[in-house]
C-alpha cells in the first residue's frame, strides 16, 4: 500500500490487527512507532553527514548548515518524545487555552474531552521500561542495517569501484531523505533515480551506477509490495477496507468520535472502574501470597504494576466508556500518572472492608451521573476485552440485573450494575458475603436473588493472587496471543523468570 501514501498505509496497519487490538489502541500505537522510526532516521542521516564530512572535508558553511538542520529535526522529534514521556498535555492544554480565549468555544468544548482521551491513550502505550524500549530500538536499527547491507551488496555487484560501508550508509541516508521529502510522489518515481545518481557521482561510482541502484531497489520494493498485498487480500484486508481506513487517518481518526456514546446506546454513560492500590505506596504488602515464586519485594511490585497497567489498557479498549481507577487511601493518588491515568480519572475508595468499598464505589459513580458501572480488580491482566464489552451489553436489557464474572477461586473478578431508579437504594449485594473464600460468589448470587435482581454470569476467568493463579498466568503468557494482550506483564515475567 506504499504507493497510496501514508494516509492509507499507516491506518492499514491498525486495520490489519483490528481483530486482536481495537483501532482506538492500534492507531495511537502506530503513531508512537512512527515517532521512534523518525528518530532513528534522523540518527542515520546525522551519521551519514559525519561520514561525508570526514571523507571529503566538506566546506564549513555547508557542514554547519546541514548540522543545524539535523539538530533542529532532532530537537523537534526529541521534544515530542519528551512531551509524551512527561505526560505534558500539550494538545488539550492548547485547546483549553483557546477555549478560554472564546475562540469557537462550543466546538472546542466538544472536542476537549476526546483530545484528552487520545493523549491519555498515547501516554499509556508509550514504552517506558527497558524490556520494551530495547527490542523496539533493536528492530528500528535492524531495518536500517538491512537497508545499508542491501545497498552495499547491489553496489558490489554492479559497480567496478569496490564500495565501502560508509558509501552504503551515505546512499541509504539519501534514500531516507528522499522518502521523507517526497512521500507525496507515488513510489518516488524519477526522484529516487535522480537523487541517487547525483550522490553516486559524488562518491565516484558514476551517475549510471546510482540510477541502476535506484531502479534495482525499486524493483525489489515492487516485488515485495506485490507479495505483501496478495497476503493482505488473502487475510481479508480488501482495497476498499484500506481506502476506508484512509478516511480515518486525520486527527478525527485518532480522537474518538464525540457522538460515539450516542451511536452506541448500550455504552452510553458507562464507567469501567478498576480497584487498585498505587504502586507509589511501595512494595510492602504487595502480592505477598506470591512470595514463594516471586521472592523479592521489588519484583512483586513490578509485577503488580504491570498487572495494573495491562488491566487499565484493557479497560481503555472498550470504546465509548469512561475509565476510572479507584485508589486505596493508604496508597493515595501518586504513582498513577506513570501508567497514563490522569487526575480526573481517579476516584477514592471508601469503607473499612471490601464489601463497603465496592458499595461506596458504585454509589459514588452513580452519583457522578453514570448509568452503568463495571467494577473489577487490578490483577486480571490477561482478561479478554470481550468479557468487559459483554458485561456492559448485558446490563442494557431489562429486567434489573447484576452481571458477575466468576473467578476460579469461588469469588468474582467483575461485578456490574445499572443505576437504580431515582429515590431507590442500591441493592445490598455486599453484606453477609464471606469475602476471600470460595463462597463469595454464591453469597453474592443469593443476595441478588433476595434483592429481586436477575443474575447474569460471564465466562469464568482467574485473578492472580496466589501461586495457582501465578502458574496459570505463566502458562498463558507462553501463548503469543495472551502475551500480546498483557504485554507489560509478559515483559516483567520474562525479566524475572527468563
Amino acid at each position: 500500500l506504499t504507493p497510496l501514501g501514508p494516509l492509507v498505509s499507516e491506518p492499514a496497519k491498525a486495520m490489519f490487527v483490528r481483530n486482536r487490538t481495537p483501532l482506538a489502541r492500534a492507531l495511537p500505537a502506530v503513531a508512537i512507532e512512527n515517532l521512534f522510526y523518525t528518530l532513528s532516521v534522523i540518527l542515520v542521516i546525522a551519521g551519514s553527514l559525519v561520514a561525508l564530512f570526514l571523507r571529503f572535508q566538506t566546506a564549513a558553511t555547508w557542514w554547519l548548515a546541514s548540522a543545524g538542520l539535523i539538530a533542529t529535526l532532532f530537537v523537534l522529534v526529541g521534544s515530542a518524545h519528551w512531551v509524551i514521556w512527561n505526560h505534558v498535555r500539550l494538545a488539550s492544554g492548547t485547546v483549553d487555552w483557546l477555549r478560554w480565549g472564546h475562540l469557537a468555544p462550543e466546538t472546542l468544548n466538544r472536542w476537549l474531552e476526546q483530545i484528552r482521551e487520545l493523549e491519555t491513550r498515547i501516554f499509556s502505550l508509550y514504552p517506558r521500561d527497558r524490556a520494551r524500549v530495547l527490542p523496539l530500538a533493536f528492530y528500528e536499527a535492524a531495518f536500517h542495517v538491512a537497508a545499508i547491507a542491501e545497498v552495499y551488496i547491489v553496489l558490489m555487484l554492479i559497480s567496478e569501484t569496490p564500495p565501502t560501508l560508509i558509501d552504503a550508509l551515505v546512499l541509504e541516508s539519501t534514500n531516507r531523505v528522499i522518502s521523507v521529502a517526497f512521500r507525496f510522489v507515488p513510489l518516488r518515481v524519477g526522484v529516487d533515480e535522480a537523487g541517487t545518481g547525483m550522490v553516486a557521482e559524488l562518491l565516484q561510482f558514476g551517475t549510471t551506477a546510482g540510477v541502476t541502484l535506484a531502479i534495482i531497489r525499486k524493483a525489489s520494493l515492487v516485488f515485495w509490495m506485490s507479495v505483501g498485498f496478495a497476503c493482505l487480500v488473502g487475510r481479508g484486508l480488501s482495497v476498499r477496507t484500506a481506502l476506508d481506513a484512509a478516511k480515518t487517518a486525520d486527527a478525527a481518526a485518532l480522537v474518538p468520535n464525540p457522538e460515539s456514546r450516542t451511536a452506541n446506546p448500550e455504552f452510553r454513560d458507562v464507567a469501567i472502574a478498576i480497584m487498585a492500590r498505587s504502586p507509589a505506596a511501595g512494595p510492602a504488602r504487595i502480592k505477598t501470597r506470591l512470595a514463594s515464586s516471586v521472592r523479592t519485594e521489588s519484583d512483586r511490585l513490578a509485577l503488580y504494576t504491570a498487572f495494573l497497567a495491562d488491566t487499565i489498557g484493557a479497560g481503555r479498549t472498550v470504546a465509548g466508556v469512561t475509565l476510572r481507577v479507584a485508589y486505596t487511601p493508604e496508597g493515595g493518588r501518586d504513582g498513577f500518572a506513570a501508567l497514563g491515568v490522569s487526575d480526573d480519572e481517579l476516584t477514592p475508595q471508601r469503607g473499612a472492608n471490601l464489601g463497603e468499598r465496592e458499595r461506596y464505589l458504585f454509589e459514588d459513580l452513580f452519583a457522578a451521573g453514570f448509568s452503568k458501572v463495571v467494577v473489577l480488580g487490578s490483577d486480571v491482566p490477561t482478561l479478554p476485552v470481550s468479557h468487559l464489552r459483554d458485561a456492559v451489553a448485558r446490563l442494557g436489557a431489562s429486567p434489573p440485573k447484576v452481571v458477575l464474572g466468576p473467578s476460579e477461586d469461588g469469588g468474582y473478578y467483575l461485578i456490574a450494575l445499572s443505576a437504580a431508579a431515582p429515590g431507590s437504594p442500591l441493592p445490598d449485594l455486599f453484606t453477609n458475603v464471606r469475602w476471600g473464600t470460595a463462597s463469595a460468589l454464591d453469597d453474592t448470587v443469593r443476595a441478588a436473588h433476595t434483592a429481586g435482581l436477575r443474575v447474569e454470569l460471564l465466562p469464568g476467568w482467574y485473578d492472580i493472587d496466589d501461586e495457582q493463579g501465578m502458574a496459570r498466568l505463566r502458562a498463558d503468557i507462553a501463548d503469543p496471543r495472551q502475551a500480546a494482550r498483557a504485554a507489560q506483564t509478559a515483559a516483567v515475567l520474562r525479566r524475572i523468570f527468563g
